[in-house]
């Protein structure tokens, strides 16, 4: 199970040295490092959301090998602290979460347990007025894995995934939050999980690499166009990869970072930059640590520059008009699917994951570790 989980795929901040009773513990804090904290449960491959208010919402993860989790809670960053809310009608892990038009939350999909449910169609909706969760409608296929972007017109799109006999989809629908229902929309050309997806500034969605079976990595890529409902292959990337992260820069471009080749613990240094204008992936510097398991783990900072802040002990940051990656710092250890997550005071929340733990039972155990990385 940790293998599908794994393809799929806080605590309370100290400021100038104060030190909130009983969950954290003091570190130094200055521009380019990273602070700690700890949320109130170990999560790894759990969803953070930020919401109008500032306040971003984490929902479910894994704490260990088969033990999924339906809790979620609340990080303030004015108050600096991790509140519990109401949890989530199932647990998920794999799953996406999806802010809507009217600040409520969409969460959707995910593996809820390695038997009963297994992989669900169910979604439900968080309410930040209310703090609570309520069922929303199926979607059209149970899948985990899947992304899930708004598109220019308030809906969202959900792509791929995998269903429980571990089977990569092609399939792609559309939630409405007008009518609050899911639609079928144009399949993939590729089934996909452990794939990357970014809206571009033209509208249309990115999707490159992953996995269609359980051997090697995709180097393919393909693109959405919500005016005419399809999807056209275009340029493949440089390299195969599953497990990476794909982020737009603020000028169109989307970086390509890290991954994997296989299945395998094989992490990649390499990156490249996908142009919307050509269709086409340039190779740019490797990273300074190869990195993998990092879907949500990179994030834009204010002043264009990218966080890559999981899968390595190393933070680094990409400087797209130097092409260049430097250090920002440590967290210690690699935590895989981790999430990272910009705040709208500029800092980056950075939450859970987990590492390597050999010789446990049940696989690597996650965390209940967060940071702030300040700029």
């Amino acid at each position: 199970m940790m293998n599908r989980t794994a393809r799929i795929s806080s605590g309370i901040v100290t400021i100038a040295g104060l030190v909130m009773a009983g969950w954290f513990y003091p570190t130094s804090i200055s521009a380019g490092q990273v602070s700690g904290g700890r949320m109130h449960d170990r999560r790894a491959d759990h969803s953070s959301t930020l919401l109008p208010d500032g306040r971003v919402l984490i929902t479910g993860g894994m704490v260990e090998n088969g033990v999924f989790l339906n809790s979620a809670e609340l990080y303030d960053p004015v108050k600096q602290t991790f509140v519990p809310t109401a949890s989530m009608k199932s647990r998920r892990v794999g799953h996406s979460a999806t802010l809507l038009p009217n600040g409520k939350v969409l969460i959707a999909g995910g593996l809820a347990g390695r038997t009963g449910p297994g992989i669900v169609a169910t979604t439900e909706i968080f309410d930040p007025a209310t703090g609570s969760f309520t069922w929303g409608p199926a979607m059209s296929a149970a899948r985990s894995g899947q992304l899930a972007v708004a598109l220019a017109d308030k809906k969202i799109l959900l792509v791929g995934g995998e269903s429980y006999d571990e089977q990569a989809l092609a399939t792609v629908e559309v939630y409405d939050p007008a009518s609050n229902h899911f639609s079928v929309a144009a399949s993939m050309k590729t089934p996909r999980v452990a794939h990357a997806a970014v809206v571009l500034l033209d509208g249309r969605v990115l999707v490159t690499g992953g996995v269609k079976n359980q051997s090697s990595a995709l180097a393919s890529s393909e693109i959405y166009d919500p005016k005419t409902g399809s999807w056209q292959p275009v340029a493949d990337m440089t390299a195969a990869r599953e497990k990476h992260s794909a982020t737009l820069l603020p000028d169109g471009r989307v970086l390509i970072i890290g991954g994997s080749v296989d299945g395998g613990w094989r992490p990649v240094r390499t990156a490249e930059i996908f142009d919307p204008r050509t269709n086409k992936f340039k190779v740019i510097g490797n990273m300074r640590s190869p990195r993998f398991k990092i879907p949500a783990a990179a994030a834009i900072l204010r002043d264009g520059k990218v966080l890559l802040a999981g899968g390595a002990a190393e933070v680094e940051i990409y400087d797209s008009a130097t092409g260049k990656f430097s250090p920002g710092g440590s967290v210690g250890e690699p935590h895989y699917f981790a999430a990272a997550t910009p705040l709208r005071n500029g800092r980056v929340l950075v939450s859970g994951g987990y590492s390597s733990s050999p010789g446990r039972a049940n696989g690597p155990l996650s965390t209940e570790q967060a940071w702030i990385y300040l700029p």
